[in-house]
C-alpha cells in the first residue's frame, strides 16, 4: 500500500517498509514497545541508515514524529542517535583499512 503515495519520498516509502516488517517481526503491539522497537530497530538497521543519508534523516524525522505523539522520550531517542553514531564511526574505520 506504501507504492500507492505519491506524495511520499523513495527514502521515505523504503524506511517506513523497513519499520513495518521490523515492528511485525518483532510482534510491537503497545505504545511502551515503542523505545525498544527504536533502539532495536537502529541496532539492526543502523549500517543501512548510515550508509544513506537520506534514509538517516527520514528515520530521525519519524523519530521525532514518535516524540510528538508521546511514544518516544528523548533519552531514547539520544539512545538511537549514540547507536548511530557507533555504527557511522564502524564505517568510517572499515573504510580506512
Amino acid at each position: 500500500m506504501l507504492d500507492d503515495f505519491v506524495d511520499v519520498s523513495k527514502d521515505e516509502k523504503q524506511l517506513m517498509h523497513l519499520w513495518n516488517s521490523f515492528v511485525r517481526k518483532q510482534r510491537v503491539l503497545a505504545d511502551g514497545h515503542v523505545p525498544w522497537a527504536c533502539e532495536a530497530f537502529s541496532k539492526r538497521h543502523g549500517r543501512e541508515l548510515v550508509l544513506s543519508p537520506a534514509l538517516f534523516w527520514c528515520w530521525r524525522l519519524f523519530m521525532i514524529k514518535l516524540w510528538n505523539h508521546g511514544l518516544l522520550d528523548g533519552c531514547t531517542m539520544n539512545n538511537c542517535n549514540m547507536i548511530l553514531e557507533k555504527c557511522r564511526d564502524e564505517e568510517s574505520d572499515t573504510g580506512k583499512s
